[in-house]
């Protein structure tokens, strides 16, 4: 796990919020706070597809919401005179990318894990991962921080 600070917080938002960059990401929760606090659950609501198989693949396909679906609603949450008071974003990578980015080793990580915090304060990237069992191997968590760390890039 790993602590990344946001220096340039209006460039970096500008990425985040604007740019494809990440797109491979669901959002599991997002805790925004304007005049306003709005918590949205990523969980995907199948019911709302009318359970049609073909739709659900096309248009839900993960358990989570994708990043590139909540983005702009996220957007209007945040858009204004005023920045958000505070912010919580929880994000993980989409499954199938797991084993691409631990060199073909997912072995018993569920989820590769971002957690943005946001306040006034300042702005930081916390890195994680889900493990379906104990392990003390660190290689995969070594793996993540460095993949996070060239996507976030020298902010």
């Amino acid at each position: 796990m790993k602590s990344l600070e946001i220096k340039n917080k209006k460039s970096f938002m500008n990425r985040f919020l604007m740019k494809e960059e990440f797109d491979d990401f669901l959002l599991k929760e997002a805790v925004i706070m304007t005049s306003n606090m709005y918590t949205i659950n990523g969980i995907e609501n199948r019911d709302y597809y009318d359970n049609d198989e073909d739709i659900i693949k096309e248009e839900s396909p993960y358990d989570y919401a994708t990043w590139r679906k909540m983005r702009p609603i996220i957007q209007t949450l945040i858009r204004g005179k005023h920045t958000p008071v505070s912010m919580k974003i929880t994000m993980y990578l989409k499954p199938d990318l797991a084993k691409e980015v631990l060199e073909g080793d997912a072995g018993v990580v569920d989820y590769l894990i971002i957690n943005l915090h946001y306040s006034q304060n300042g702005m930081n990237i916390t890195t994680g991962l889900a493990y379906r069992e104990f392990t003390m191997d660190k290689d995969q968590e070594k793996l993540w921080d460095a993949y996070v760390t060239a996507l976030i890039g020298d902010e």
